[in-house]
């Protein structure tokens, strides 16, 4: 379950109380480590319903569904279009804590992830300091720069930069802020709070940061929204 010395913990909850109470939550991926701790924590600080979604399950997740009948779970990959489609309701708040720069169709995943918050969406997970062009964001598996290994002296147990091990065990993009702020400004999403943990990978070009974002009214020309032409276009005049 959680630590709740570690700093890093206690900055998740302290985004988690920013953002709570609410009618309902849904976390993605709060199994790996934490046996669905932040699940629990959404209906301790008073959320009706929560709602994990994840590929795995344990022993004490279980334990905890059975003693506190407001926590749900549906097993599945939150970045399946299919698996998402199943989910049909929606949430007041979504929390994504160390998950996003484990998926491969980052912007997609994102995209099913927010489909289904309505008001509020944290985010906590190690960034990337800003590059010279904004809005970067680097693609690990092979990257050539050993810079960038956030622990490089556990190569061994973060394989962060193995072409060989593309998948949702290890590290496959480096997110900078300005990324952040735009692909979620592209959901209708603005970051309204943010914080930085003091405890840091030793590699000083990362950062873990955690950020809380609100749904905003727009008009968006998304890409999920345009029509797929099957035929022929018409030739312009």
């Amino acid at each position: 379950m959680l630590n709740e010395q570690d700093p890093l913990v206690q900055l998740k909850l302290d985004l988690l109380r920013r953002a709570l109470p609410a009618r309902d939550a849904v976390v993605f991926g709060d199994i790996y480590g934490v046996d669905g701790g932040y699940t629990a924590k959404c209906v301790e600080l008073g959320c009706e319903r929560a709602l994990l979604l994840d590929t795995h399950e344990t022993a004490a997740w279980q334990r905890l569904r059975l003693e506190r009948p407001e926590l749900d779970f549906y097993k599945g990959d939150f970045a399946d279009a299919s698996f998402m489609a199943s989910v049909r309701e929606t949430f007041e708040v979504g929390v994504a804590y160390d998950v996003l720069l484990h998926q491969a169709p980052l912007l997609h995943t994102l995209h099913l992830m927010l489909e289904k918050v309505r008001e509020r969406f944290l985010v906590v997970q190690p960034m990337l300091e800003e590059q010279a062009v904004p809005n970067s964001v680097v693609y690990l598996p092979g990257n050539t720069d050993g810079t960038l290994h956030p622990y490089p002296e556990l190569p061994d147990v973060y394989r962060v930069l193995d072409v060989r091990e593309v998948n949702q065990s290890h590290w496959i993009w480096g997110m900078t802020q300005s990324f952040l702020r735009s692909a979620l400004a592209g959901e209708g999403f603005e970051i309204v709070h943010e914080v930085a943990c003091e405890e840091l990978p030793p590699n000083d070009s990362w950062s873990w940061r955690g950020y809380l974002a609100e749904r905003r009214p727009d008009e968006r020309g998304h890409w999920s929204d345009h029509a797929k032409t099957m035929d022929l276009r018409a030739a312009e005049a």
